[in-house]
């Protein structure tokens, strides 16, 4: 997982796409009436965003359609990993994690976040927790209150 800084731009993306497939004008139209207008996405920035989100798999083409013999591509929020099955004692609250794990508790509360359970600044917020984490105790703080699966809507 990455450890650049995510900017607001671009976690208007990926609340755009909680909601579902988008293409990429219909993209900035989203993040522009979400934002009321305050942020006005270049087809350049956004192409960036998605291709950096993209290279770290929270992103995915989902297809590709030709309207008016030009291409468009729509994308969607990578579904989350499949976390490791659990060890015999390897939810010791001293026991070290790797990025695996903090991985897998970032896709989950992105899932929490696309089912409304958190707003932006708690997902922001909870993400850094989880990324910044050593412990399980510590990966707990940013995911204790919750569910343990989060249901997926088709």
């Amino acid at each position: 997982m990455p450890t650049r800084a995510i900017h607001e731009a671009t976690l208007l993306v990926l609340a755009v796409l909680a909601h579902g497939s988008q293409h990429g004008h219909g993209i900035i139209a989203d993040v522009r009436q979400i934002s009321g207008g305050r942020v006005k996405l270049r087809a350049g920035t956004l192409y960036t965003a998605l291709d950096l989100l993209r290279a770290d798999g929270l992103v995915a083409v989902d297809r590709e359609e030709i309207v008016a013999n030009r291409p468009r591509r729509f994308y969607r929020l990578s579904p989350p990993p499949q976390a490791p099955s659990p060890r015999v004692g390897a939810c010791a609250p001293d026991l070290r994690i790797g990025d695996a794990d903090r991985e897998a508790a970032a896709a989950a509360l992105r899932e929490h976040f696309a089912q409304g359970r958190l707003t932006l600044e708690e997902l922001l917020a909870r993400v850094e927790t989880a990324f910044t984490a050593a412990t399980h105790s510590e990966i707990s703080l940013a995911t204790r209150d919750l569910p343990r699966e989060p249901r997926t809507v088709l």
